[in-house]
């Protein structure tokens, strides 16, 4: 039987395709009919700016049409400028009147399968976000792999309008991988078990060398992403050095000047001085988060540092996997808590 209106009318038959310039228009308005005009990124907002993005290679956007109205959409998207051959995955909307009907994972199908191949994309990524299971199992129905779970990412502000979570969201990390990249990886003292679990789905003929206790000399350098409306802040570390807890301290007094109070460091796996690095971290109470498969063109490692209690009891996961992995980041948390 076909779709059918609440009058009782047949709905027009759903179409998936790669979105056109004379889609954005009603891309604008699948995020005010699901989040309002609280989505935290507010160029989705500017239907010029999104026809844009695709243009440019920056973003694109597989949607779902039923007539001429935009009911859903999936997308990959440069969001990672310490390596800008990574896409990010994500976005995953569907209108309430739409949803429980595959349309999430026709669109993710349709890029995996049809788009993203023609487009030279070596790895994917992405946030499924951790107050329903329903990206978590469109990701793994497509051989996506876990790698860590981010706690209380979005504010709780983009969810009042269809009141699904009652606090911060986590997003579980999935990341799929197009062309594999043999690496050596630098394991610091306090993640020699973590991190071989979380690589064991990943192995694709690294070298493990635990890292070293000294510290290179050189000076730490990054840069550094504020998100104000979300209150996140992130800082991707490109080199680590002596001065890195200095560092750290003037970067993390601007981010909760500017009301962030999630706060999230990327480390490159790939530099030996990843170990000094954590063992920093650690004593300023950030924890581990996950492993970010070519962050920097190789993997990195993701710490973070919650500056109030995380909504631990919202977070909804698929996989047994998800549920070991939050487990490991909770006594890691508890660990530097101390």
């Amino acid at each position: 039987m076909g779709n059918v209106n609440d009058n009782g009318s047949k709905k027009p038959p759903i179409e998936v395709r790669l979105m056109q310039p004379e889609d954005a228009p009603g891309v604008v308005e699948l995020y005010k009919a699901v989040y309002g005009n609280e989505y935290p990124i507010k160029t989705v907002y500017d239907p010029e700016g999104i026809a844009r993005q695709q243009e440019d290679g920056d973003m694109y956007r597989i949607i779902a049409r039923s007539g001429d109205k935009v009911v859903g959409q999936t997308a990959i998207y440069r969001s990672t400028p310490s390596n800008p051959d990574l896409y990010e995955e994500g976005q995953g909307i569907v209108l309430p009147d739409f949803r429980n009907q595959g349309i999430i994972e026709r669109c993710m199908g349709y890029g995996h399968q049809v788009v993203y191949p023609g487009l030279n994309v070596q790895q994917l990524w992405g946030e499924a976000v951790c107050n329903h299971v329903f990206m978590q199992k469109a990701g793994a129905s497509l051989n996506c792999f876990e790698t860590g779970i981010e706690l209380d990412l979005m504010p709780a502000s983009s969810y009042v309008k269809e009141q699904s979570s009652q606090g911060r969201v986590a997003a579980l990390l999935m990341f799929k991988t197009y062309k594999p990249l043999a690496q050596t990886v630098y394991l610091p003292e306090a993640y020699q078990e973590s991190l071989p679990y979380l690589y064991s789905v990943y192995d694709f003929g690294h070298q493990f060398i635990s890292a070293p206790s000294s510290d290179p000399g050189q000076a730490t350098r990054g840069h550094e992403e504020i998100y104000e409306g979300a209150g996140v802040a992130r800082f991707a570390l490109l080199e680590t050095g002596p001065d890195l807890e200095t560092y750290l301290l003037a970067h993390e007094n601007e981010a909760l000047a500017k009301g962030c109070s999630v706060l999230q460091v990327y480390l490159n796996l790939a530099r030996p001085a990843v170990g000094c690095a954590v063992s920093i971290l650690r004593n300023h109470q950030y924890f581990l988060s996950g492993f970010l498969p070519r962050w920097f063109g190789t993997d990195g490692l993701l710490m973070q540092k919650i500056m109030h209690e995380p909504n631990l009891d919202g977070i909804k996961l698929y996989s047994d996997r998800a549920e070991k992995i939050l487990q490991m980041i909770v006594a890691d948390r508890d660990s530097v808590m101390k």
